[in-house]
């Protein structure tokens, strides 16, 4: 009888510390659920391919470009009186501008002065300006073109 009492208590025991134990010491499922998740990346995400680029940033106009460092910034008026700036091609021998940014006092003097050339893209300036921004397309090499359009998607006004 005594093997008994004693055999049923040392269960008990048994039982009652592997209770205690599971209480104190979380599962890993709970762990894992308590545990604060890291930010989920897409790691197929295309990587962003301005990354890196310069910044043309007008603060009187409240405008700012991102342009690769193939390129340089120029000011320049003469010749060109609308003209923030140009942006000239870092190679031997370059000497015509490839873009510019141009400020104009309302879009008929733009359209006077460029008619409908395509390689324009407009911009209107809080009703008051407009601002253009040009680049000069190369016939034998279409890639100008795309390299532009990319170039000119990181035109932003910097203030309403």
């Amino acid at each position: 009888m005594k093997k008994i009492i004693f055999l049923t208590a040392l269960i008990l025991a048994v039982l009652v510390l592997s209770g205690a134990g599971c209480a104190w010491f979380p599962s890993e499922r709970e762990e894992a659920t308590n545990v604060p998740r890291e930010t989920e990346t897409n790691v197929n995400a295309p990587a962003d391919p301005t990354a890196g680029w310069e910044v043309y940033e007008s603060v009187p106009w409240a405008i700012e470009m991102k342009y690769p460092s193939t390129y340089k910034t120029v000011i320049d008026t003469y010749g060109w009186p609308h003209a923030l700036v140009h942006f000239i091609e870092v190679a031997p021998g370059a000497q015509s501008y490839r873009a510019q940014i141009e400020t104009w006092d309302n879009e008929g003097d733009f359209r006077t002065t460029y008619g409908r050339d395509p390689a324009y893209i407009v911009e209107h300036l809080n009703g008051k300006n407009w601002v253009t921004v040009d680049y000069n397309p190369n016939p034998t090499n279409p890639a100008v073109a795309e390299e532009w359009e990319l170039i000119i998607s990181t035109f932003r006004f910097t203030a309403p």
